[in-house]
């Protein structure tokens, strides 16, 4: 590193040194989003990252090197960390936070912060166990509970163990938190997958309906109910289930026509499916519910009244799943020259279709083929939404 280099990242450090101090001194103290102060926070502004990012690493890591800890320093050192983070260099963070920590000043004057990012290196490295036992220990201060409970919350969602997820959870005041409340109920939801699997209905459904305590909106409680009253023939209730989809998220509807015809079918009156079908079509018109309607048109009407129907609706909304439709109803009603043109053509249609993702997550913009209710990229839940079109 040459002399002006280092004489530059020595008047950067003092300089930065003194706004950091001063930007600290000067922030009015606050609170965290669940009631717990966090006063004892160093804190320091984002903009950082951009000065750390005008040097190359070899200039970065002397200046590390060579920075001293003390109380004036840690700012610089903490933001360092982070920048080291940001970027996957999660073992020189690591280092830095454990260098910290040996300082007695250090965890006198922040310790409870510096473990609390320590535990976020670990989480970044893949090292659940020791961040899980920085977090326990973190959340007997009143100043960090909250944010500990909350990492936990992330450890035990990728470990699935969703008892203690939904335990912890309601530790804090969910009441007031809207993201909190979802997190319940997916919670909920988990365990009435399991109970379901080994057979245990009843709590299966104890766990559903508490999911729709947690949260109204919980569009995944209410399939689930569905299905689960289907499978115990208990046809009426699932649609009544179902029918509380159109009060909680209209994009999901399309999830749960299929599930109405099946339980109407049940109940011995499908012919009340055309009054959904309009319904529904005026709420969320889709690709799965064109289709959908279809194939009813042509169970109840005949094949030419499907087809007429498709013909009408593809030139409104033109999508391949309607073509793909169209082409088999066609079929039976071509030539032998023309049927096999037709099957080359649906082969096409159908190997497109098989690449094209059917949900994205409004969050992140993630796309797959399967409905996920924890966005597999970002880690949100009840963020991919089924796409109107394919």
């Amino acid at each position: 590193m040459s002399m002006l280099t280092q004489w530059l990242l020595v008047a950067t450090a003092v300089a930065l040194g003194w706004a950091l101090g001063y930007w600290q001194n000067r922030r009015p103290a606050s609170s965290s989003g669940n009631g717990s102060s966090t006063s004892g926070t160093i804190r320091y502004p984002k903009a950082v990252h951009y000065l750390f990012d005008a040097y190359d690493a070899p200039t970065l890591d002397s200046f590390v090197h060579s920075l001293p800890v003390n109380r004036d320093t840690i700012p610089i050192h903490l933001s360092l960390a982070h920048h080291y983070r940001r970027r996957g260099e999660v073992e020189k963070a690591t280092i830095l936070h454990q260098n910290l920590l040996a300082h007695p000043e250090v965890r006198v004057h922040c310790g409870d912060q510096v473990q609390f990012e320590l535990a976020e290196d670990y989480l970044a490295a893949g090292l659940y166990d020791r961040a899980e036992s920085i977090l326990l220990e973190l959340r007997q201060s009143p100043d960090w509970k909250a944010r500990a409970t909350l990492k936990l919350l992330d450890i035990y969602e990728h470990e699935k163990d969703w008892e203690i997820a939904r335990d912890l959870a309601l530790s804090l005041d969910h009441r007031k938190d809207r993201t909190l409340q979802i997190r319940l109920a997916h919670y909920c939801c988990e365990i009435a997958e399991r109970a379901n699997r080994r057979g245990d209905w009843n709590e299966a459904r104890e766990q559903l309906r508490a999911a729709l305590n947690y949260d109204r909106g919980a569009v995944r409680a209410s399939l689930a109910l569905a299905r689960l009253c289907i499978s115990r023939k208990l046809y009426a209730e699932a649609v009544g289930e179902l029918k509380r989809i159109e009060q909680q998220d209209v994009g999901y509807l399309g999830e749960a026509i299929g599930l109405l015809d099946e339980a109407l079918s049940g109940m011995g009156q499908r012919e009340k499916m055309q009054h959904y079908f309009e319904r529904y079509w005026q709420l969320a018109p889709s690709t799965v519910m064109m289709v959908s309607w279809a194939q009813y048109k042509a169970s109840v009407e005949g094949r030419q009244a499907a087809i007429d129907f498709l013909l009408e609706q593809l030139d409104e909304h033109p999508n391949l799943r309607g073509v793909s439709s169209l082409v088999m109803l066609l079929y039976p009603m071509a030539d032998e020259d023309h049927k096999h043109w037709i099957r080359i053509l649906n082969g096409v249609v159908e190997s497109i279709i098989e690449r094209t993702p059917h949900y994205v997550c409004e969050q992140c913009g993630f796309t797959g083929r399967q409905l996920h209710w924890q966005c597999p990229s970002c880690k949100h839940w009840s963020t991919v939404k089924p796409k109107p079109w394919i």
